[in-house]
């Protein structure tokens, strides 16, 4: 039996990676048979250590995340427990089991536990240096489809990419169309940028938010002085958010002072409706959620004597004049800033989390990077079903136009897999694979969405080689 010391946490996370060890008579703690039909993508960021496995535990089938600790214990060691970003865990792998606690998410659902030691085949590396090294090089590894992408020339790639790209903004824009006699599409509109300007650790916090203080309730409060809106405008975002509820201390002076005058005013509403879900704790400090409100904001305070709706379709009106693809992007651009841009007097371009000192730089609310986001998330999506559904093929063809020549999204977890995936030996150097345009980017999350997150498939069966060698 192995020295429970012998080997790191790291070492295990490889053996699973690379199913190191006896399938043979493989079950969990409590007796059940387990067939792993997919480990999962490792995870070297933050949450869960492999991501998007297909198990068979006894009679289900599991779809989710793995955890890999040494011993059972070092779940709640480590407060996984409490931690809802763990909800997606669908099996604790460690090298023993303690037998001391039921291993229980946030969620208070219960995860069966694979104790592997009986299982290695042999005794692993104890180096975790060696194991960090041997599984980054794993993670970069083309997958079966960058080797076909080789074999098969660029252009091969690019085509399934562009074909990608519009089917992923035809989803989005066929799931807005289904929802649009719900309500009002002025407030579909302000859900939908209040969600993507939320970024995903509070996305739906922020969608929530937008249904219980809709754009008409809120509207008439911006008929007032600035200072006045925003007082009454916020105290309902934070105190429904329970943003006062922190113990903080709130070092800059004038920060402490708007603060407790929003807190003050929360207090005297009649009603104090709480969105149902907490905060991700897991999130960078220049998009706290108070950030996040505040750019929100700023963009209803210029589009709220308009209107959120007509001030959009003017900002396409001004837009279809631009025949060159180069001006449009510009154009594009610079109404985006001038509708999303954080005034210099604002006191929160130097503050990232509320109750620790101001930063000695100044950075806007809502960035370029989360402008093209909402582009992405919001905006097109939104407006193609308002042109399909209103028939204004002009407005149409607009849409489609900016889809391709906005600036690529910057790169996040999802593209550099998929480059990691696709992209090795001479496709990086083909000038055809040069995917700096907003669409070739959202076509590789869609392509990332339909095979690599496909559970019904997994790398080993998955249908996107043939594809690209047809």
């Amino acid at each position: 039996m192995l020295n429970k010391l012998s080997i790191s946490e790291m070492a295990i996370q490889q053996i699973w990676a690379e199913q190191d060890f006896s399938k043979k008579n493989l079950r969990t703690v409590c007796g059940l048979a387990v067939k792993i039909e997919f480990a999962g993508w490792h995870n070297s960021g933050s949450g869960p250590d492999f991501q998007e496995a297909r198990l068979q535990i006894g009679e289900h089938t599991l779809f989710g995340a793995v955890e890999i600790h040494v011993d059972s214990s070092e779940w709640y060691a480590h407060q996984h427990e409490k931690n809802p970003d763990y909800n997606s865990v669908v099996l604790h792998v460690v090298l023993y089991n303690s037998g001391k606690r039921l291993i229980k998410r946030e969620d208070n659902c219960e995860i069966p536990e694979l104790e592997l030691a009986s299982f290695i085949n042999k005794t692993p590396s104890t180096s975790e240096t060696e194991a960090r090294a041997d599984l980054k090089l794993f993670g970069e590894l083309p997958g079966r489809c960058g080797v076909t992408a080789v074999e098969h020339g660029a252009k091969a790639l690019k085509k399934i990419i562009g074909h990608a790209a519009e089917l992923r903004i035809q989803e989005k824009m066929q799931l807005l169309l289904k929802r649009w006699d719900e309500q009002h599409p002025e407030e579909l509109l302000f859900q939908l940028l209040f969600k993507s300007l939320g970024y995903s650790p509070f996305a739906q916090v922020f969608e929530e938010l937008a249904k219980q203080f809709q754009f008409s309730e809120l509207r008439p409060l911006f008929r007032q002085p600035q200072r006045t809106t925003r007082t009454l405008v916020l105290s309902r975002w934070f105190g429904a958010c329970g943003l006062f509820s922190t113990k903080h201390t709130i070092a800059d002076p004038s920060v402490r002072h708007e603060f407790l005058q929003w807190k003050t005013a929360w207090q005297k509403l009649p009603e104090q409706p709480q969105v149902s879900r907490k905060f991700s704790q897991t999130f960078r400090p220049q998009n706290t959620p108070e950030r996040r409100l505040l750019g929100m904001f700023h963009h209803l305070y210029r589009v709220a004597n308009e209107g959120l709706l007509k001030r959009w379709l003017l900002v396409f009106r001004n837009l279809s004049q631009f025949a060159d693809e180069k001006e449009l992007r510009r154009q594009a651009l610079s109404e985006t800033e001038k509708l999303f841009s954080t005034p210099d007097w604002e006191v929160w371009r130097q503050h990232l989390v509320l109750g620790k000192s101001k930063q000695a730089y100044s950075s806007q609310l809502i960035g370029k990077d989360r402008q093209i986001i909402v582009w992405a998330n919001a905006v097109l999506p939104f407006f193609l079903a308002y042109a399909r559904h209103e028939n204004e093929p002009e407005l149409e063809k607009l849409l489609y136009r900016l889809f391709m020549v906005l600036p690529a999204e910057a790169s996040n977890s999802k593209i550099r897999f998929m480059e990691k995936r696709l992209w090795f030996s001479e496709l990086p150097k083909s000038p055809i694979l040069k995917l700096n345009t907003f669409g070739n980017r959202q076509g590789l999350i869609q392509i990332q969405h339909d095979f690599c997150r496909n559970f019904n498939q997994g790398c080993v069966s998955c249908e996107l080689p043939g594809i690209l060698a047809s």
